[in-house]
């Protein structure tokens, strides 16, 4: 149930690894929560649904500024294509016979619709299709929803369809090591319960792991960077020493505001209400439950001079408590403004050599002075924004930052004390060209000094993109099924996008 992707948000929740970071410097010491999929499908399992690819200059700039040739915009367009079945026409930008069903909202709450006029009374424009041809502006997000269930990569490409006669899948195992011998990846070692088993592999081991568990196992392998591993006692079978280095991750701050009018989505939290809107979905998957939360946003620049949007808002016509649960007896929105290029780069490490045990997550967030400049900058805009007329009607009052919060120190402060990760980590093993010394795998995703080993998931990231990145995910793992087949990639698509 879409409606439903707060649950996993409990600490409790089994679909949950619940990470959370080493205490971040610059965030006054917190340790931000890093919520990851425990569960087919992996973070697509329990993510917010919002479907963005990013934008053209993001993929263009792998190819020419990362080195990464074969991952321009041109050659990435097919795959975005080929994955997609989205509700609407198919263009040169989009398709509607991939297999994740995407959708856009289009009867809007009217705290969403405000957003959008408020966008334009603010004077920026609005674009018809973020993932088309201009990201830039005010826009109705995509939800990665089909037929009212999240449509998840477990969904789209598992359970939509036949079990093929040549998978299997063993679930609640926990992936240990990966197997070497002679400098080349054979299977892997799991355990289940007190049982260690191992699974030969006949061509190559496909690491999917995530960005956080891919190095987690290799270093538990002896794959890494041989002084780590000799902390904590584990031979050094391949010295990797950038594998685990270049975190990324979007952060983002939060605007909130109270409304006396019930018009936010927490009416929806009254037991009469609740019931109608489960009967809309069990009944014939409709009505609010079917959808996710987030169906409205913009991509803004900070200055004239910045090449793309570096600026994301994600609007939610909620008001939320702790934890992100809404509280059922307010009502009001909340806007989440944060970098979408940040300059600060992380790392992941063991924890201990057991395998059980958390890994060491220190994104570095806001560790320079420009990404703390555009944390500001978007609060400002964010306000700026969510003063215009189209929104008097349903201000009452600023829940946060607080009306009192006015100078740029205060914005700081409250930075410091309230911003949280957007859950999209990224880029700790690196691709790259041949000869790039921060590459961990090679541009058809090889792992560079052990054979018959590939991985396919977030951590392959050179840049994050500017924008949520699942999407951006999907594609990478359909163009890696063609590079696994050994199959021509597909031909580039050379199409001309917006450009400030």
């Amino acid at each position: 149930m879409p409606a439903g992707l707060r649950s996993a948000f409990k600490p409790t929740s089994k679909y949950n690894y619940w990470f959370k970071t080493t205490p971040q410097k610059h965030l006054n010491g917190r340790e931000i929560d890093q919520p990851r999929g425990k569960a087919l499908g992996g973070s697509s399992s329990i993510n917010g649904m919002t479907f963005l690819r990013g934008n053209p200059l993001d993929y263009d700039n792998w190819a020419t500024v990362e080195g990464c040739t074969g991952w321009s915009f041109a050659d990435c367009l097919p795959y975005f294509k080929k994955l997609e079945r989205r509700q609407g026409n198919s263009d040169a930008f989009r398709s509607n016979s991939g297999m994740v069903g995407v959708k856009t909202q289009i009867d809007l709450n009217p705290l969403n619709a405000a957003f959008l006029t408020a966008g334009k009374e603010a004077g920026y424009a609005l674009t018809d299709d973020v993932n088309g041809c201009r990201q830039e502006g005010f826009s109705r997000f995509e939800m990665s929803v089909k037929g009212g269930y999240r449509n998840s990569s477990s969904r789209a490409y598992l359970h939509s369809h036949p079990t093929p006669g040549n998978l299997d899948i063993a679930t609640g195992v926990k992936v240990t090591r990966v197997v070497v011998e002679k400098g080349r990846a054979t299977g892997v070692e799991f355990a289940k319960g007190g049982l260690i088993s191992k699974v030969a592999a006949s061509a190559e081991v496909v690491m999917a792991t995530g960005v956080f568990s891919t190095p987690q196992i290799l270093m538990l392998s002896g794959i890494g960077p041989a002084d780590h591993l000799k902390q904590h006692e584990i031979p050094t079978i391949v010295d990797a020493p950038m594998l685990g280095e270049n975190l990324q991750d979007h952060i983002e701050a939060h605007i909130q505001v109270e409304t006396d009018k019930a018009v936010s989505l927490n009416k929806y939290l009254k037991p009469h209400l609740m019931l109608w809107a489960g009967i809309q979905w069990f009944g014939w998957k409709g009505g609010v439950a079917a959808v996710n939360q987030c169906h409205v946003g913009a991509f803004l620049r900070t200055d004239p001079d910045v090449t793309h949007p570096n600026i994301q808002f994600h609007f939610f016509p909620i008001f939320f408590g702790a934890n992100w649960i809404p509280n059922p007896s307010r009502n009001g929105y909340r806007l989440g403004a944060g970098p979408m290029r940040p300059e600060s780069r992380g790392t992941l490490r063991l924890r201990s050599a057991n395998p059980s045990e958390a890994p060491l997550i220190d994104p570095n967030y806001l560790a320079t002075e420009r990404d703390r400049y555009e944390m500001r900058q978007g609060l400002k805009m964010g306000r700026e924004v969510l003063r215009q007329p189209a929104f008097r009607e349903f201000h009452r009052r600023e829940d946060l930052p607080g009306e009192k919060v006015k100078t740029d120190a205060e914005l700081d402060a409250f930075i410091r004390e309230d911003a949280s990760s957007a859950y999209h980590p990224c880029g700790t093993a690196r691709m790259g060209a041949d000869g790039d010394e921060r590459a961990v795998v090679d541009l058809q995703l090889k792992f560079r000094g052990v054979d018959g080993l590939r991985i396919v998931d977030a951590s392959v990231i050179p840049a994050v993109p500017s924008a949520n990145i699942n999407a951006c995910v999907f594609m990478i793992a359909e163009k890696a099924a063609d590079l696994i087949l050994g199959r021509q990639p597909l031909t580039p698509e050379r199409v001309g996008y917006y450009r400030a």
